[in-house]
């Protein structure tokens, strides 16, 4: 890869002495990598590492600043300083940070004082994360965003959106990226974006992990410390800046709502890991190099709070990962609470409604002739729909190995059983639930998922897979192998064999069977004539009289609709 890339012209490092980025044009993939590669040559303090692969078949990259501290994250750790990783590309049409982190590699490797807000800190940086999306150059997929003059696709090889496939993973970039954060275990993860949405006067939208998901010493470092600080650095900067938001209805004034970052995103799956996850999601209608430049100043700002605070943040994680780990009870579905009401300063236009061009319709237009600097209702607090106590241990058939290879890149410990055992277990039948009429990211997503609780003992055989409770990976583990959870494994279909019927009876056979069966069973037959009473159209269906009975019955196929993820509750 090297000899290739070195066939490629180098476009000049930026060496502005403020470090201000200029212009309106992004680097391709091969010249992104070629600058890195041109970094790692010159400074003994970076390195250029190969952590996966595209689903294009290339390779995706990590640079590492580390100063006198190895590139490893042993050899990281045991330095004392904590981790800043930086994603960019997850949606190459959105290129800010690419650039942004370019300027930072070069700043702080060519420059002692910057160099000084990483002491304590070690950086990693994928240039690239979406390199096939990348790659596919253009000029008109992001219609409402300006700037720059070519720029990538949102999607990549697969047509995958990998900002929804932190669960599922169903790219090999996801498994080249989640094995590394496993690796990595970094404090805050932060990612690159544009936003779209509402015109205002604000450059940089920040998006933060929701501190309702993350362990209290931890959400308190991130809500008191860290957003605070990295709004004054912004605002010393020159650069406004809001929080991520979506509107109430079309404009700001109806009122804001922080983002719901459910753990298919990469800050909601940083949460599941008591890691902070920071969006930076710059204004798509400002000017380029506006946008880089406030890009840039946020990471500075992120390193910062990083290097004043490094033990406040080591202390506030490791609390957290305990949290986790001793907690018996855990959050899930979490749902905006709409009693929470904040009001908000807001830098915005007037909006107006006039006649459409188009359609003769009214439209809405922002009219920058007239900022406006108002109060707006702000909503951002979500609390748990779903309450899941803790059991022992979760078990995971040994069949289901696309399950345990997931649990396994994202760093869960596992125990395999060596022999054939009995334990005393929950056992969870799938009930009633929906599934999207349309494909979403490649799944039939399931949702509104109820499920019936029944404990007795089953025999597990060789090969099945424990995963022990009492760990700081609990919260993902839970969140992936509850099948009510609107972003597990049964939502995202990896159970979906389960739901499919394969014995049936013939009606005029198993007529004689069912009448023994209520002959034989008081009980059966008295909630048979319960639903009569309580249905008439049931009363009217002679089959489905025979499936009730058959569905009772030893005839039915005990794994039909049976979650197949146990809870070890006891030997």
């Amino acid at each position: 890869m090297r000899k290739l890339l070195a066939t490629v012209a180098l476009a000049p490092l930026l060496a502005h002495a403020q470090w201000t980025f200029t212009g309106d044009t992004t680097p391709t993939w091969e010249q992104v990598v070629a600058r890195y590669e041109r970094l790692d040559a010159l400074h003994r303090g970076a390195r250029l590492l190969t952590i996966g692969e595209d689903d294009g078949g290339l390779p995706l990259h990590l640079f590492v600043i580390s100063d006198g501290s190895g590139f490893t994250p042993d050899s990281i750790r045991a330095a004392g300083k904590n981790i800043l990783w930086i994603t960019n590309g997850i949606h190459p049409g959105e290129p800010d940070g690419i650039d942004a982190s370019l300027l930072l590699a070069q700043a702080l490797l060519e420059s002692d004082q910057l160099m000084g807000l990483a002491v304590h800190t070690a950086v990693c940086i994928v240039p690239v994360y979406n390199v096939s999306g990348a790659r596919e150059r253009g000029s008109h997929s992001r219609a409402n965003q300006l700037g720059p003059m070519e720029y990538g696709f949102r999607a990549n090889a697969l047509n995958l959106d990998l900002n929804r496939d932190f669960i599922k993973m169903d790219a090999r970039n996801t498994w080249g990226l989640v094995r590394a954060l496993a690796a990595w275990d970094p404090d805050v993860y932060f990612e690159t974006h544009v936003s779209n949405g509402a015109d205002h006067r604000y450059v940089m939208e920040l998006l933060t992990t929701q501190d309702d998901k993350l362990g209290p010493d931890l959400a308190r470092f991130m809500k008191d410390t860290l957003v605070p600080e990295l709004y004054a650095w912004m605002d010393r900067k020159g650069m406004a800046m809001c929080p991520y938001f979506e509107t109430v209805a079309e404009v700001p004034d109806s009122g804001l709502v922080g983002f719901y970052d459910s753990p298919r995103y990469s800050t909601g799956h940083s949460a599941l890991f008591d890691r902070i996850g920071i969006l930076s999601e710059t204004h798509m209608l400002k000017p380029f190099a506006d946008r880089v430049n406030a890009t840039f100043q946020l990471m500075l700002a992120t390193l910062a709070v990083m290097d004043r605070h490094h033990a406040d943040l080591a202390s506030a994680r490791k609390a957290a990962r305990r949290t986790t780990a001793d907690a018996t009870e855990l959050g899930l579905n979490w749902r905006l609470d709409e009693e929470v009401v904040e009001q908000l300063p807001w830098k915005g236009y007037a909006p107006v409604m006039e006649p459409s061009k188009v359609s003769g319709l009214p439209r809405l237009r922002y009219d920058r002739s007239r900022p406006t600097d108002t109060q707006v209702p702000w909503m951002d607090t979500y609390r748990p729909s779903l309450v899941v106590r803790k059991p022992q241990a979760y078990l995971v058939p040994g069949q289901w190995r696309t399950v345990i290879e997931r649990l396994e890149a994202n760093g869960v410990r596992m125990e395999r059983l060596a022999r054939d055992t009995v334990l005393s277990v929950e056992e969870d039948s799938i009930g009633a639930f929906t599934t999207v009429k349309e494909p979403y990211e490649g799944h039939y997503l399931h949702r509104g998922i109820s499920t019936a609780r029944r404990q007795r003992r089953v025999q597990v055989h060789a090969g099945d897979v424990l995963v022990p409770m009492g760990r700081s990976t609990d919260r993902f583990v839970v969140e992936v192998l509850e099948p009510a959870a609107e972003d597990g494994y049964f939502a995202w279909n990896f159970f979906d064999a389960v739901l499919q019927q394969k014995e049936w009876f013939s009606d005029y056979v198993f007529e004689d069977k069912a009448a023994e069966l209520l002959e034989r069973d008081p009980r059966l037959k008295a909630a048979l004539e319960a639903k009569r009473k309580a249905d008439p159209a049931f009363a009217a269906d002679a089959w489905a009289q025979l499936l009730f009975v058959y569905q009772r019955s030893p005839w039915y196929e005990r794994n039909h609709r049976r979650h197949p993820v146990l809870r070890v509750v006891g030997p």
